[in-house]
């Protein structure tokens, strides 16, 4: 594979690459792959998210949903409008919570469609764990507020506040939280461990590393689907698990008083998740818009993601004492939310140029050949209400109302 960078960002690399060799002896000799994924991505200075690298745009390594057009923020926003409206008409705080903010481009959006309609919240919390990022945030929004005359309060913080009421967004977070990998082999599920390669050779560090089966995954550890479900596997079968993911739900869960959260990623139901045709799983790395399977190639300079099970990530969340209040494609819920209002509201007849590019953005956003049906949205609900008002209102919000898909057959 061709080296798509220079002598610099090799010798971050090289850096990167030293600082995991030295986890893995001092471990005993082998890392988790979700251990390894935690230095590849968020090893101070060093990671992919830590270490000052441009991640989005067309210069980047990928493309948000937010980076494609104005009216998914926008779309957001009618969703989140009501729910601001019952913390203000409770003479409450009402307040916005997202997780990876990015470049700060969403938070954007989705104020100026609130202030369109006289609803913007009391403060917008950004938490994000790459510096450059809240670097970016800053430069970005604090300048944005002054121009449009925004009076939302926007803070950064490092933890989740503690009996928090609003709204909580996470736009492709979930895909970066890091997972383990597992492989079936004669009839059990193992873990898939990383060790050094003390005979390395390769420019791109593909061989820095070897992977090695680890210890058998507790049946506690795994996913229902893959304990009760009775599917067959081939051998060498390999997917991933994600505890991470669902402590970190877990979390949020049990700082969370009432409110809505939605998540947005690409992911699956559990009986597409582990489907025995997936023979691979499916996580990948990017670098400058190409996948890229091999997970060890240019350490710090690959972003590695996974899809979201998110049959097990609902059932953690209800049991955490939330309620489901949607779920559905990312095309279903734009369009029943009403971006295409959006879109023809805000045509310009005489500017046909500037139109098309908006619908060409519109058209990737709910494509079922775009991101459309492979990204997913799902919302859950807690409300210390006792007669349920909140949870009610909450399946009533725009783009809630219609049919939602099934996350278990």
């Amino acid at each position: 594979m061709e080296i798509l960078t220079n002598s610099q960002a090799l010798h971050h690399c090289q850096l990167l690459s030293n600082l995991i060799d030295k986890q893995i002896k001092n471990n005993g000799g082998w890392l988790p792959f979700s251990q390894f994924m935690d230095l590849a991505l968020y090893a101070p200075e060093f990671g992919y998210y830590t270490s000052g690298s441009l991640k989005f745009g067309s210069q980047g390594d990928f493309i948000t949903a937010p980076e494609i057009s104005s009216f998914f923020g926008a779309t957001l926003g009618k969703t989140i409008e009501p729910v601001l409206a019952y913390f203000a008409q409770k003479k409450e705080i009402s307040s916005i919570l997202e997780f990876g903010a990015g470049s700060g481009k969403l938070c954007q959006d989705i104020l100026l469609y609130l202030k369109d309609v006289d609803q913007l919240p009391d403060q917008y919390l950004i938490l994000d764990v790459s510096p450059d990022l809240i670097d970016r945030q800053k430069k970005r929004l604090q300048g944005f507020l002054s121009e449009y005359q925004i009076s939302t309060q926007i803070i950064w913080l490092d933890r989740m506040p503690d009996n928090f009421k609003g709204v909580v967004l996470a736009n492709e977070v979930l895909d970066a939280i890091p997972f383990d990998l597992i492989i079936w082999q004669q009839g059990k599920w193992y873990y898939q461990v990383v060790i050094s390669n003390p005979n390395a050779s390769s420019p791109s560090f593909s061989d820095r590393w070897l992977w090695q089966i680890g210890a058998e995954v507790p049946e506690s550890e795994l996913p229902i689907f893959l304990t009760q479900s009775g599917t067959s596997y081939p051998e060498n079968y390999i997917s991933e698990i994600h505890p991470r993911s669902h402590a970190w739900v877990n979390m949020i869960a049990q700082a969370f008083t009432e409110g809505v959260m939605i998540a947005i990623d690409y992911g699956f139901p559990e009986h597409e998740y582990y489907h025995p045709q997936r023979t691979q799983g499916t996580h990948i790395a990017h670098h400058r818009h190409q996948a890229i399977p091999d997970m060890f190639y240019l350490p710090g300079l690959c972003d590695i993601t996974a899809h979201v099970e998110w049959t097990s990530l609902n059932r953690i969340a209800q049991k955490s004492g939330m309620h489901l209040t949607s779920y559905q494609s990312q095309g279903a819920y734009l369009l029943h939310a009403g971006i295409g209002d959006l879109l023809m509201a805000n045509m310009n007849p005489s500017d046909p140029i500037g139109f098309a590019a908006q619908a060409q953005g519109f058209q990737k956003l709910i494509s079922e050949a775009e991101m459309g049906e492979l990204f997913k949205i799902i919302a859950w609900s807690t409300s210390n209400s006792t007669n349920g008002e909140f949870v009610e209102l909450c399946a009533s919000l725009p783009g809630f109302t219609k049919r939602q898909r099934l996350l278990e057959v």
